[in-house]
């Protein structure tokens, strides 16, 4: 019995030596260490959205009426669901950070400025929460399109600092300038046979201007990249995750199931169509029902 204790002992000193060890090293050079928090599985939906607009004549498979967010939100709430920011599940894994009883992610992809003008005033209304993820390039030359029109202008950065600061909107990095395809690019996907050196350069020169941009504006970093397109690749993953994002977003249409934080790098997402009302939507192509309560 006492070479037992002697022994386990031992082994709790050794253990907590390690841990100790972890944590000097992560002061000394300036870097925090990330844990990964042991946790049962998560079921999550995620539904990506970008323009509201009311004339009929412009909406489409990424423009919807206003009324079918709002009756969104307001199932939402009627059902017992409750919107998360992506943080949020992120400090769950990395912290055990309990999540509410059936959590859903709101995202608005582009910084539309139609986003401020109708879709914030609804989330303040149901106080639910959406990330939205603005184009850094975009967000810069909204300055200069004055006045701004719902239908086409992008949100300035001052707009987004309003929404992030109000608590009902989180800001996330949706590149600085690569939503495009053209001269082969595809969103933030590295081109076939292009070289690795000079694409791992371009993808962090881009999101580390982004990441610049919205910390003189908004005075916080963001940790999660929301690729344009959906596009990426695993040699865009590996680079991204050296660039320290803890999460990601694609446009595959599932429900998510996360086990670990290493799966919050393939966040899928629901695009909302304009044709269904919440109901159809959330019942028939999400099957939001089939999330059940978290276990804390």
């Amino acid at each position: 019995m006492f070479i037992t204790v002697k022994w386990n002992r031992f082994m709790m000193i050794g253990m907590l030596a390690v841990v100790l060890s972890g944590v000097c090293f992560g002061i000394l050079f300036g870097r925090s260490i990330a844990v990964s928090v042991p946790q049962e599985s998560v079921q999550v939906a995620v539904i990506m959205y970008h323009g509201l607009l009311d004339d009929s004549e412009k909406q489409n498979q990424y423009v919807i009426d206003p009324r079918y967010f709002e009756e969104d939100l307001q199932y939402l709430c009627d059902n017992g669901y409750h919107t998360i920011f992506a943080s949020e599940l992120i400090s769950h894994f990395e912290k055990g950070t309990p999540l509410p009883e059936k959590p859903v992610l709101l995202t608005f992809d582009d910084g539309y400025y139609n986003n401020y003008t109708l879709a914030y005033p609804l989330l303040k209304k149901y106080h639910c929460k959406a990330v939205i993820a603005p184009i850094g390039y975009a967000a810069d030359e909204a300055e200069r399109d004055t006045p701004q029109n719902p239908a086409y202008s992008q949100c300035t950065w001052k707009q987004l600092r309003e929404m992030a600061e109000s608590g009902f909107v989180e800001i996330q990095n949706h590149t600085y300038n690569l939503h495009h395809i053209d001269n082969g690019r595809n969103g933030a996907k590295n081109n076939p046979g292009e070289n690795l050196s000079d694409y791992r350069k371009m993808l962090t020169d881009d999101l580390t201007m982004f990441n610049s941009r919205m910390y003189e504006e908004i005075g916080q970093y963001p940790e999660v990249i929301v690729f344009p397109f959906g596009s990426r690749s695993p040699e865009t993953l590996k680079i991204v995750k050296e660039m320290h994002f803890k999460a990601a977003f694609d446009c595959e249409e599932k429900l998510n199931t996360f086990s670990c934080a290493d799966d919050l790098f393939y966040i899928h997402r629901f695009l909302r169509p304009n044709y269904l009302s919440s109901k159809e939507f959330f019942e028939n192509k999400v099957d939001i029902d089939s999330i059940s309560s978290q276990t804390i």
